[in-house]
């Protein structure tokens, strides 16, 4: 089916206009639907990474070109695509959207003379659309057939679903702990001209998505780990006015102390009364996937670093000479 033919004036049959009226019901309950009623994936996602929660941040690609796939063919059985069609065909009847009301009833039609290829060695495999885009991405889907019969024994069709496309369902899907910088002094009591030692009073971890379909098996997963820190001062008035440092790993856990460190943040100006700078600390992650449900299975291949960034005010002021 072309992605074009349900929006074009299909003539109807007269049994199918006969029908029309008696198709109005409950539709059956298949998969969830999106964009316009076309599929919605039924790719599963779990992990450390997908839970997300307060103390989250959606992963920022490195890559600013950067977007997750939006659509796909899964394999579905000749009842889960029978089902398909009678949800599609009941939705127009409701709707009173007569033109594709009239397409699929030609199409169940034709289906039910070759009983779907029931019994055959095969599989059906459908367009899907990846049901979590980022909200106000546009779509750029190119396959322009919603469904494809494929014999026991030939390779999938072009579109097919693989791990690597897994991997950035999963990518996108990649929520990361974000944590504010512990500066000493503390960020309300900054002094002009003396260092600013970063730590991380909670290490962070290892982070984890993974994404599969069940049939046939297909599964990825990507991994996260922090690798460097970058610390900007938010101000001009500051001495160096960024720095980086790379993070230590500790068993499970990765963490930074920047005491003794060659690049400490020196602010050489006083914030005004009742204002402050805005310190800037940005996480890289450094990722990779494994073309399996399993973190520590081989890795597959890099993917791009990801960032997350965290804001604080931090007030400077000037050291107080005693008199005595």
């Amino acid at each position: 089916m072309s992605a074009l033919s349900v929006a074009m004036v299909l003539l109807a049959s007269p049994q199918a206009q006969a029908d029309r009226e008696h198709a109005n019901g409950p539709a059956p309950v298949t998969t969830p639907k999106s964009h316009d009623g076309q599929l919605s994936s039924r790719v599963s996602l779990g992990g450390t990474g997908y839970t997300g929660g307060s103390g989250t941040q959606p992963i920022t690609s490195s890559s600013a070109n950067w977007s997750p796939p939006d659509c796909w063919y899964e394999a579905f059985t000749p009842d889960e695509f029978e089902a398909v069609l009678d949800d599609r065909y009941y939705a127009a009847g409701n709707n009173h959207q007569g033109s594709i009301y009239d397409y699929y009833y030609g199409v169940r039609s034709k289906m039910n003379e070759i009983k779907y290829h029931r019994g055959d060695d095969g599989k059906w495999w459908l367009l899907v659309y990846n049901r979590n885009l980022p909200e106000n991405t546009a779509g750029s889907c190119t396959i322009t057939d919603g469904w494809k019969w494929v014999d026991a024994g030939n390779p999938p069709p072009p579109g097919a679903i693989t791990a690597e496309q897994l991997s950035q369902v999963a990518y996108a899907a990649t929520k990361l702990p974000v944590r504010k910088v512990t500066l000493s002094p503390g960020a309300n009591n900054q002094k002009v001209n003396l260092p600013t030692y970063v730590k991380f009073s909670d290490a962070l971890p290892q982070v984890y998505v993974t994404a599969q379909v069940p049939n046939p098996p297909v599964a990825a997963t990507v991994v996260a780990e922090p690798y460097a820190l970058h610390v900007d001062a938010g101000t001009s008035h500051a001495e160096p006015q960024s720095c980086d440092y790379l993070f230590k790993r500790n068993g499970d856990q990765y963490n930074i102390d920047t005491e003794g460190a060659g690049c400490n943040i020196v602010y050489r100006k006083a914030t005004a009364a009742g204002g402050a700078y805005t310190l800037q600390a940005q996480i890289t992650w450094k990722v990779h996937w494994t073309a399996t449900a399993d973190p520590n299975g081989p890795v597959a291949g890099p993917m791009d670093d990801g960032y997350t960034t965290s804001p604080q005010d931090v007030t400077v002021q000037e050291i107080q000479a005693v008199n005595r």
